[in-house]
This record gives structure tokens, sequence and C-alpha cells, in this order.
């Protein structure tokens, strides 16, 4: 899971340089819909992009479901963000089910006191906010270096931290 953090004074010109990036009518940028090619030239743009990129890791076998994982991953996520000093965070929406299982984590965090009340959290669709096509790149060159593609987390890395989540 990936988040990238972006001051409010770029956040316009940041949307609309990821809105250039996308081919054709696709009403969005997806990392895994392009060529290598274009995944070198999105991954190049947000390397010079006043971006910061935070990817949370939790390594499981097959015993382990991939929503606890996800659970575990956005947890370290929200508590990363909130200590690099954001105020506002969008999840990418996945379903209203699944949504509703992250908002519950996310009630659960807070009464914990591990996420502050003060950090505002929503759910969008990724077509409807070109910001979060920064953080699918990141965490999709993330995983490709897992998996023992460098290349493009390469770029990018300088602007990354990563972070195993047991």
């Amino acid at each position: 899971m990936a988040g990238v953090i972006i001051d409010g004074s770029h956040h316009d010109k940041i949307r609309i340089t990821l809105e250039d990036l996308r081919r054709g009518k696709s009403p969005r940028l997806h990392w895994r819909d392009e060529t290598p090619a274009r995944q070198r030239l999105i991954a190049t743009t947000l390397a010079e992009l006043p971006i910061a990129g935070i990817v949370t890791v939790h390594i499981y076998s097959g015993g382990h479901r991939t929503e606890r994982a996800r659970r575990r991953c956005l947890e370290r996520l929200l508590t990363e963000v909130d200590q690099a000093g954001a105020a506002k965070v969008v999840i990418e929406s996945r379903s209203p089910e699944q949504d509703q299982l992250d908002r519950g984590l996310l009630t659960g965090l807070r009464k914990a006191t591990i996420v502050p009340k003060s950090l505002a959290v929503t759910w969008q669709p990724s077509i409807s906010e070109p910001l979060l096509w920064a953080a699918d790149a990141v965490v999709s060159a993330t995983t490709w270096w897992i998996d023992g593609v460098p290349t493009f987390y390469d770029l990018l890395s300088l602007k990354m931290s990563t972070i195993c989540v047991d």
C-alpha cells in the first residue's frame, strides 16, 4: 500500500501533469495498463514532481488473508502520513463494503489514539482524483522491485520510504 505526500500548493499542478499522461480516452492513469515505455515515462515524471512516497509492505504466507495484510499496511501508512504532518488523506475507494472495513479500522485506530481525530480521511474513486494515480505508480514500482524488477523503483527511490510491516 502506498501514499504520496503532496503540499496543497502543488495539488493542481500535479493533477494536470498526471492528467496529461493519460492516453486517449482512458479515464485514469493505471500502472498495470501501461507499456514498459510508458511506465518509465510515468516514473520519470513522478521523480521530477514535488512529492514524497510512503510504501508499506506486509509479506505474508498463503495462510493469511489479504484483507488482514491490507489492514496492517493501512494502519502503518496512516501513522506514517500523520507523522509526516499531513492534515488530509484520500484513500482510493474499492467498494462500499470494503470502504466500510477501512472506516471500521480507522475508527478503532482513533479510539486507540494511534491515529488522531484531526487527520481528515476520505475515500474517492481513482477516476475522480488524479493524485491517487501517483500512489498507484509508487506502489506498483515497489511491488515490481520486490519481484526482482528494480528499474522503476530505482527511478523513484530517492522520493520514497519503504516500510516492512510485521
